[in-house]
């Protein structure tokens, strides 16, 4: 059951139900509603541009500018016992590509 005063989740107590957010209270008698709550959608996050604190690698050679240094993060991105996934950034064209 929802708040009529705020929209917020009502929550049951005792012989009534109550809001969390503004504290209204309704009787539970005549209500059969089941409570639930709704999911929010999933979020994207978007970046614009990422100052890097990551380590560079003055041996990696981008495969799109040739340039020798890039900045490197290492990620876990598969199960435990596989290598982790090394993430590249060119230091002169930002392009970016990974190594398995």
């Amino acid at each position: 059951m929802f708040c009529p005063k705020c929209g917020s989740l009502m929550v049951p107590n005792k012989d009534k139900y109550i809001c969390n957010n503004c504290g209204y209270e309704v009787s539970k008698s005549g209500h059969n509603e089941k409570i639930t709550a709704q999911s929010s959608g999933k979020e994207t996050i978007m970046i614009e541009e990422e100052v890097s604190g990551e380590p560079l690698d003055s041996e990696a050679v981008c495969p799109k500018c040739g340039h020798v240094g890039a900045y490197y993060l290492l990620k876990q991105t598969r199960s435990a016992d596989e290598p982790e996934t090394k993430f590249y950034t060119c230091e002169a064209c930002h392009h970016r590509w990974r190594e398995y």
